[in-house]
């Protein structure tokens, strides 16, 4: 078994089809069904079900994260070697953040890095804490920013943000109150400013909600200056909006209002240099003091 026909199986397993896993590494279909069924045939057992694209067996599964870790640990050292012989960062950095920190800090804070580290090979992916910290455990991002306390011993995490999040409303809504019954412009179900918001109205009597879904921060903050409803998001992504006189803020009791964000890394995972100076970045940012 080598390094390459699992990165191979690894990325069968990802795209669930040989065509898109040909096409994400460059390859004809047919030398990747070649190597699949090598795999197979070497260890004697089937790791997909054909039917409807490649879908795992359970011993694929149980491959998955063996070659997992394995193509992990080849590139941590890749990337000590890398380290070691240079004097400034470089190699690859794969990062992840949430929707809210993506948006509201880290691009200024990752043009910063890329600067100063321009040898880094930098890349971002965002998603709900819960599919980060899958990614983390995966060995699928180096570091990731999160707004869920991880109990795992095999995460390291470090607490880089505390806020407060806050009810906006447009500047014609006078009190809280008024607020209950409009539409709340909010991220999917599953984002936890949205679990907290619910829980909060729950304990005021009020079960029914009328939900606008947006994905993105700035677009529920442009849709409630524009008065197309309320929402809940962190004080320090509105405080400027709101001196300004265009929006109002209502605060909200501090068990449903505080949201910590948290980076994690796998604990098995190598500090690089590259790692280290973006943790380090991060942790002396204005926005996070």
């Amino acid at each position: 078994m080598e390094s390459h026909e699992l990165r191979v199986f690894q990325a069968v397993a990802k795209a669930g089809s040989i065509t898109k896993a040909a096409q994400h590494l460059g390859y004809v279909q047919s030398n990747l069904t070649a190597r699949v069924q090598q795999l197979e045939a070497e260890l004697n057992t089937q790791l997909f079900y054909r039917q409807r694209g490649m879908v795992l067996t359970p011993a694929g599964e149980e491959l998955l994260k063996y070659a997992e870790q394995i193509i992990f640990l080849l590139d941590e050292a890749s990337n000590a070697f890398l380290d070691s012989n240079s004097k400034e960062p470089t190699g690859r950095l794969v990062l992840g953040a949430t929707h809210t920190a993506s948006a509201m800090f880290l691009p200024s804070l990752l043009a910063e890095y890329s600067k100063l580290y321009p040898k880094v090979e930098l890349s971002l992916t965002t998603g709900y804490s819960d599919e980060l910290i899958d990614k983390i455990k995966h060995f699928q991002l180096h570091g990731a920013l999160v707004k869920t306390e991880v109990k795992d011993e095999n995460i390291i995490q470090n607490l880089v943000l505390e806020d407060e999040l806050v009810l906006i409303s447009p500047t014609n809504l006078e009190d809280i109150q008024s607020t209950y019954h409009q539409p709340f412009l909010m991220n999917t179900k599953g984002c936890p400013h949205r679990e907290k918001l619910e829980m909060w109205l729950n304990s005021n009597g009020i079960s029914s909600v009328r939900y606008l879904e947006f994905n993105h921060p700035d677009a529920i903050i442009n849709g409630v200056v524009s008065g197309l409803g309320v929402s809940f998001v962190p004080k320090s992504s509105v405080k400027s909006l709101e001196q300004a006189g265009m929006l109002c803020t209502f605060e909200i009791p501090p068990e449903y209002s505080l949201v910590q964000t948290y980076f994690i890394r796998h604990k098995d995972s190598l500090l690089t240099s590259s790692l280290s100076r973006f943790y380090d970045m991060l942790v002396l940012s204005s926005v996070l003091t």
